[in-house]
């Protein structure tokens, strides 16, 4: 291998520290990064290289002007070359026409006639474009099932107060009225309305898990009349849209209007598998409580229900059927460093990011891989503990820095992003803090023990959690650059290139390393020659 840089000796051993949601704005009133405390992460940024890297849009595979999200971010990260998001396939698909003759759907479309069943539509609804929904998707579904002579649909809404304003529930059912009054012989009905803390979580809460499915199947939750009625309510009890409890629409005989029931159609609308994950599981596993032990008793599986997924939610999924199938990415950074010793590590909230995402959607372990998860807090929203898990992490770390001396880590503190994502500013100022200070204990000895440690981001959302223009609280990603320092006191001189992306990263690690890149990343190196 080649060992020198510019006639620095190359470190074999690196790191990489993803701030999860730390993005890098001008200060003000509602950017958390700059109000806090943090000397040491100052320090790094004028002591060594640094730069900033696009982290949103195009650049890291995602509609133009679109905000950064974790799983991009991770994807883009860990490939090193731009990742295209399913969403712009789906989108091409409904410009061009397949979508409305996608086989699958087709498929669902001859069960439906042949059982003379029922249609679900369910998901997250939000406001624009993001992560785990689209509007355009879900009105285009609508278009779809009248195209295809179904008279009648059920929509279960789950509303989102992350990827959208806490309040945007009205809004954004305004919307989906004009829609749905705009077809003539399709009858839609909005069935169920829940936040998405319970239909999306991604942590094993089974509790919550089993609210939004008792909600679809037997029709438990406050009763209302209408769609609106359920979230004018909702307001009235202080709930944000994000934790809008289980809510089910009824019939003037106090029946629900539409449960889900054998034989049934589901289109499951969300595009991200780490929130649909669980929900999907109570649907479709046959043994699901003997494959997970902790989680609610179901009881038997909805028979002969088709369960059409958006995307691929992943394996173990017994028969979902998948409508946009993911792309095969090869050559990964953990695929490259196979052989080597690597360590993964987060806590559960940004698990399945720093291992299945950033390996390009490969679950499987490369030979000397590890990966280690700490649990969550278990609080209900995490500005009730800024600190979150990150002083394990740090603890857990620098063991396996003394003792077991990985080749490569990464790892994920998620304080920025998720107590960004609650919108309580002074918490975010805390997560912000917690992190410098584990930072110190961890850059310090890595670079004691000759590790280089790049520190990066997979997007931005606590330095600008205050629409500057309303004023308003804002808990969604931003579309702002995110930083990248590179500490190695072999390497404090060199100079870095200020037009990358996150899909340079990888590249740069390997460089570092001293490892060949592959073809398949079409990432640069950040260090200049």
């Amino acid at each position: 291998m080649e060992k020198m840089i510019r006639g620095n000796q190359y470190s074999q051993q690196a790191i990489l520290v993803i701030l999860d949601g730390w993005g890098v704005a001008p200060a003000s009133k509602g950017n958390a990064v700059e109000l806090a405390q943090k000397p040491f992460f100052d320090a790094l940024k004028q002591k060594y290289p640094y730069t900033e890297l696009c982290a949103h849009g195009q650049r890291v595979g995602l509609p133009v002007g679109q905000s950064g999200n974790s799983e991009a971010g991770h994807l883009n990260l860990g490939a090193g070359r731009i990742v295209y998001d399913d969403a712009l396939a789906i989108n091409k698909s409904i410009k061009n026409g397949k979508f409305f003759k996608n086989p699958i759907f087709l498929e669902g479309i001859s069960h439906l006639k042949k059982y003379k069943s029922q249609v679900h539509v369910m998901g997250l609804v939000t406001e624009k474009d993001s992560a785990h929904s689209s509007p355009q998707h879900w009105l285009a579904m609508i278009d779809f099932l009248e195209m295809q002579g179904v008279k009648k649909v059920f929509l279960h809404l789950f509303t989102d107060g992350r990827d959208s304003a806490q309040y945007a529930a009205i809004k954004i059912l305004k919307r989906l009225h004009d829609k749905i009054n705009n077809h003539r012989f399709l009858k839609v009905y909005i069935a169920s309305v829940i936040g998405r803390f319970y239909a999306m979580d991604r942590v094993k809460k089974w509790d919550n898990i089993k609210k939004a499915y008792d909600l679809l199947v037997y029709g438990r939750g406050l009763k209302v009349s209408n769609a609106q009625e359920a979230i004018v309510r909702a307001y009235n009890r202080k709930e944000t849209d994000e934790f809008i409890s289980p809510t089910v629409v009824v019939d003037s005989k106090k029946s629900p209007l539409g449960l889900i029931k054998e034989n049934d159609l589901v289109f499951f609308m969300n595009l991200r598998s780490d929130r649909a994950r669980e929900l999907s599981k109570a649907f479709v596993q046959k043994d699901f409580n003997k494959r997970n032990p902790q989680s609610f008793k179901r009881g038997k599986r909805i028979p002969n229900l088709f369960f059409v997924a958006l995307t691929d939610f992943g394996p173990d999924l017994d028969g979902i059927r998948i409508a946009y199938p993911s792309q095969n990415v090869q050559k990964t950074l953990p695929i490259v460093l196979s052989g080597l010793k690597q360590v993964y590590i987060a806590e559960t909230e940004k698990y399945a990011h720093i291992t299945f995402f950033f390996g390009g959607g490969h679950r499987r372990m490369m030979p000397n891989e590890k990966r280690i998860i700490i649990p969550s807090p278990d609080v209900r929203s995490y500005d009730l503990c800024p600190e979150m898990s990150a002083n394990k992490i740090c603890r857990k770390i620098c063991q396996e820095i003394l003792y077991n001396r990985p080749s490569f880590i990464a790892l994920n503190f998620a304080n920025t992003d998720m107590v960004g994502h609650t919108g309580n500013l002074k918490a975010a100022i805390k997560a912000v803090e917690c992190v410098d200070n584990n930072l110190k204990k961890l850059v310090n000895l890595a670079q004691k023990e000759k590790y280089s440690i790049i520190i990066t981001a997979d997007h931005g959302n606590a330095e600008e959690m205050i629409n500057l223009e309303t004023g308003e609280i804002k808990t969604t990603h931003t579309i702002n650059p995110v930083p990248f320092i590179l500490v190695s006191s072999e390497l404090k001189s060199i100079k870095l290139r200020n037009d990358g992306s996150l899909a340079d990263v990888a590249p740069t690690i390997l460089h570092l390393m001293g490892i060949k890149k592959p073809k398949e990343m079409s990432g640069k190196s950040l260090l200049k020659k």
